[in-house]
């Protein structure tokens, strides 16, 4: 029985959040849609800060870190982020929404009917992830430097796999970027899995992607065996057991493994990083190779995902049905917020808020922000008031006809005022007749909205696009 979605709906900023369909430490997500104009809706996945975390420097700066790498990050294999922004103080992100499951319930449900999970199946979702991570691992700034992205969190729960066939990496949200990190384990603080974690991170040494591979050496083990590799009855038998435990070869517990994919496992899982799979992209290659030798078809993973939920799948697309015209009308227009004020046609536009303009140069939590981050907001603030300096003067010097003087009739005057249509006919600022106006009195209200702006009413802000333009300029 396919069991039945109750729809409350909530504006959110422009979207009107559906249901809730999962929560954690740091954020809570929402199942929500961006409805637009003449009946245009899309389907998003909303992922807010918890109001409890809301108030935590720790925690805010973690969910901006990961608007920083989800910007950066554009790959099939890896879930996109949209939009991200703050509504009424709370910070959220917009990201694709994805119709399946994730490999946590896969492997749950495989269970649970006692079936083993198909081996080309398995390594077509292993060669996926290690392709998005030799994405991210490999990702540069614009300059080239390389951002040493990792995860840190590769885990069954984190790899969707939809419904169409694809697979997608989630969750970039403990991702560390900019240098080689150390887990600050001895306070206490573990950022991960613990049964998924590397031996580096687990005794406070610096790490790299490397640490990442070995995470999907761990959650190709469990596919392929389907059962869990280090995982004990306490945290403390779980760290021993990824330290010292001795694994045994899937082929150990399930025969049909080849000796190829064997090999790609444990070498995956060696715990010195020197030892290990070097990089993503050579564990895709291996993979490759396997699914040559099993004979993956591209319609092996959308059959299993239908064969283990069948219409749980199409049960995840809700009927908007309660969405009311009034409310999706409400939630089209674009929300007001108390700092912006009534404007006129002659106010001058909102300045431009560069706060989030430089994300990957700047702390988001205490304002610094590095020398040349500083260089290139002055130098946008600069361009910005010399081209509205410009505009302006174009405004006040435009050249207008003198209009002609009238002639001496007294019902000149009166004629002028009886004959709208040849007036209406020739455009208002180019009539010798028509008074001067400093803008037109239906400006486009798309024109209203300038960045700093659209930060404030939770509206979509590209920070990246926007300091690449002024460094064009």
């Amino acid at each position: 029985m396919v069991a039945s979605f109750e729809i409350t709906p909530e504006r959110f900023g422009r979207y009107v959040l559906l249901d809730r369909i999962g929560a954690g430490g740091m954020a809570e997500v929402f199942r929500a849609v961006m409805p637009g104009v003449e009946g245009f809706r899309r389907t998003f996945v909303v992922k807010r800060i918890l109001a409890a975390r809301a108030k935590s420097a720790d925690f805010v700066e973690m969910f901006v870190q990961e608007a920083r790498i989800g910007a950066l990050l554009n790959h099939p294999n890896i879930v996109q982020v949209y939009d991200f922004g703050n509504v009424d103080g709370n910070y959220f992100l917009a990201m694709e929404y994805l119709r399946g499951r994730d490999l946590s319930a896969l492997m749950h449900r495989l269970r649970d009917r006692q079936r083993p999970c198909p081996v080309a199946v398995a390594a077509f979702i292993a060669r996926e992830v290690a392709e998005s991570l030799a994405y991210a691992h490999a990702l540069t700034d614009p300059e080239g430097n390389p951002l040493n992205v990792v995860h840190r969190d590769v885990s069954p729960s984190n790899i969707m796999c939809v419904r169409a066939g694809g697979v997608k990496l989630l969750d970039f949200g403990i991702a560390k970027a900019m240098g080689a990190a150390v887990e600050q384990t001895g306070q206490g603080v573990f950022k991960g899995k613990l049964s998924y974690m590397s031996p580096e991170r687990i005794q406070d040494e610096p790490f790299d992607g490397r640490s990442d591979l070995f995470s999907l050496g761990v959650v190709l083990w469990e596919i392929l065996t389907g059962r869990r590799l280090f995982r004990g009855q306490t945290e403390a038998d779980t760290l021993k057991n990824a330290l010292q435990m001795r694994v045994p070869p899937p082929s150990a517990l399930r025969p049909e493994v080849p000796a190829a994919l064997d090999a790609i496992v444990l070498r995956a899982l060696e715990r010195d990083p020197d030892r290990r799979t070097p990089n993503g992209q050579e564990m895709a290659d291996g993979l490759e190779e396997v699914l040559a030798e099993t004979r993956y078809h591209s319609k092996m993973l959308p059959t299993l995902l239908r064969e283990l939920f069948g219409a749980e799948l199409a049960s995840s697309q809700i009927e908007l049905t309660k969405l009311t015209p009034e409310l999706l009308a409400a939630c089209s227009a674009e929300p007001s917020t108390a700092s912006s004020g009534p404007r006129t046609a002659a106010s001058p536009a909102a300045p431009i808020d560069i706060s989030l303009g430089n994300l990957m140069g700047a702390d988001a939590l205490s304002g610094r922000r590095s020398p040349r981050a500083l260089v290139a907001a002055l130098l946008g603030i600069a361009v910005a008031a010399t081209i509205g300096g410009v505009l302006l003067t174009r405004a006040k010097l435009r050249p207008v006809e003198a209009p002609p003087t009238p002639p001496p009739i007294a019902a000149a005057a009166p004629v002028r005022a009886a004959a709208p249509p040849q007036v209406a006919a020739t455009p208002a600022e180019d009539s010798a007749d028509a008074p001067i106006k400093t803008a037109p009195a239906t400006r486009p209200r798309a024109r209203r909205h300038v960045d700093g702006d659209r930060i404030a009413r939770g509206l979509s802000i590209d920070p990246f696009a926007e300091s690449a333009a002024r460094e064009a300029r």
